[in-house]
């Protein structure tokens, strides 16, 4: 598979995609054009977001890379690659095994069905852009369909918080939100979540009407699944990814 590697001018980009390059023999090039082959790219900003979308419009494969859904972090934590989309779908009946959902040393608490209150997590800007979306009038959708479906308090989680997610989930009911990863921090602390867009949760969301009468899911299977399809730098650059699905390979 011949794969460009786009890398931006800032550290982490250049970082991820020499990692990523090593792994996958790719060439590095900066975003200023899309080039023939499976493009590679991490984040959405600098010019990537301009390649992602060349390569929709035309249907040329590419392999979008950014935060891992758990443990992550710059630049000893996990990383994400997803084919053709900005995380992951869970489409398949494959069964994966717990080796490294356990190696990450988490726990997975029961659902919490004693929650009261709704938490909304307002687009980021750049989310908005990327996906053609006026955050503060897809907030404005999201708090009347709300309304609809529940008189619970709705609170909105402030853009740039520095409050840790784990205080404003204590006395959730469950979250919505378009494509966040608090999302996957939310299911892990038993919260459910409802998600609007692009999200690795969607196969466990819930959707405006479980709000009242709600469904509890197995996250097992998600979890595990879930930890195959992110990468520590260190198995980026032994190209341990397969690249035509975005999943762990020894």
């Amino acid at each position: 598979m011949n794969i460009v590697c786009y890398a931006t001018e800032h550290p982490i980009s250049r970082t991820i995609m020499a990692a990523f390059a090593e792994g996958c023999k790719g060439q590095v090039l900066p975003p200023l054009r899309l080039y023939e082959g499976t493009a590679a790219l991490y984040g959405v900003l600098r010019g990537c977001k301009e390649i992602i979308k060349q390569c929709e419009q035309i249907g040329n494969p590419y392999i979008a890379l950014d935060h891992g859904y758990i443990n992550h972090s710059h630049y000893d934590g996990y990383y994400r690659a997803t084919c053709n989309g900005r995380q992951a779908s869970f489409r398949t009946t494959r069964q994966y095994p717990s080796d490294r959902w356990e190696n990450l040393h988490r726990e997975c608490r029961p659902w919490r069905r004693t929650g009261k209150d709704i938490l909304v997590i307002p687009l980021t800007g750049a989310t908005a852009d990327f996906y053609g979306f006026d955050a503060d009038i897809w907030l404005e959708n999201v708090i009347s369909r709300l309304q609809k479906h529940t008189d619970r308090n709705v609170f909105v989680r402030p853009k740039q918080n520095k409050t840790p997610i784990q205080e404003d989930l204590k006395n959730a009911h469950c979250i919505v939100t378009h494509s966040s990863n608090v999302a996957v921090d939310a299911l892990l602390m038993g919260v459910p979540c409802i998600t609007l867009g692009e999200s690795v949760a969607n196969s466990v969301s819930w959707t405006f009407e479980n709000i009242e009468s709600p469904s509890w899911p197995d996250r097992e299977p998600w979890l595990f699944e879930l930890c195959y399809r992110q990468f520590t730098l260190k198995e980026l650059r032994r190209g341990e990814i397969d690249y035509e699905t975005c999943v762990y390979r020894v």
